[in-house]
């Protein structure tokens, strides 16, 4: 695979079956990248949305443990020299993006 671009979509699929067949470390590289940026695009979004919800509806905590959570697969790094971990942590990350494209397709809805 070369250095494509993907849709959010694409990434999430993609990512999903990082850990059914392990891609070669510059795939998981490019995905990790682009995973990445995706995340912390889409961050911001969903953290405001989570602000101007009351603080006692559920969609603002369900907002914010995805955000903790996406915070915590970012603070990862991934290892090219370990590829299991890599997929894995490629994996991770393309289940926070799924969340997070979600809520910000969803928009500030009074869930």
């Amino acid at each position: 695979m070369n250095a494509a671009t993907y849709t959010p979509q694409e990434l999430i699929e993609l990512a999903a079956g990082a850990c059914r067949t392990l891609p070669p470390p510059d795939q998981l590289s490019t995905l990790d990248t682009q995973l990445r940026a995706e995340l912390k695009r889409l961050f911001p979004i969903v953290e405001k949305q989570a602000e101007e919800l009351p603080v006692d509806n559920p969609g603002r905590y369900s907002r914010q443990r995805a955000l903790d959570a996406t915070r915590d697969a970012l603070d990862e790094r991934l290892d090219r020299d370990a590829p299991l971990p890599a997929a894995l942590l490629v994996a991770e990350l393309g289940r926070q993006l799924r969340d997070l494209v979600t809520y910000a397709e969803e928009g500030n809805g009074r869930d």
